[in-house]
């Protein structure tokens, strides 16, 4: 029996993707396998290679957008959501940030609140 499990996200972007894990300090290796319960494997087109317990891949699917495959049960140290949102939230970072500098802005400040909102200021010298 299969304990693997996708969530699909609206993540399409694969080099923001790249750097957003990187971002958060993770382990990422592109096209492999990542394990599951009693050794079974599956392919991920990128893995977050976690320090404890079983990693958590990206696999891209046919209409474009990332998926996150793991086998849940074996994931130490982060929950689903508290892993969901928090690649989400740096993944929509890291895209305003390149949309940012893309345009000829700086970011002159960057706060997060006790929510973990994120609120950014940005310039443009014309």
């Amino acid at each position: 029996m299969s304990h693997f499990t996708q969530v699909a996200t609206k993540i399409n972007n694969k080099e923001m993707l790249l750097a957003c894990l990187k971002e958060l300090g993770y382990e990422v290796e592109e096209k492999t396998f990542i394990k599951g319960y009693r050794g079974q494997e599956t392919a991920a087109d990128i893995a977050v290679r976690m320090k404890q317990g079983y990693d958590i891949g990206f696999v891209l699917g046919a209409d474009g957008t990332y998926s996150f495959v793991t086998d849940w049960f074996g994931v130490q140290g982060t929950s689903e959501q508290e892993f969901t949102t928090k690649v989400q939230q740096q993944y929509a970072l890291t895209t305003v940030m390149e949309q940012v500098r893309r345009q000829g802005f700086n970011v002159v400040g960057q706060e997060r609140d006790a929510s973990g909102q994120i609120r950014l200021t940005v310039r443009r010298w014309v």
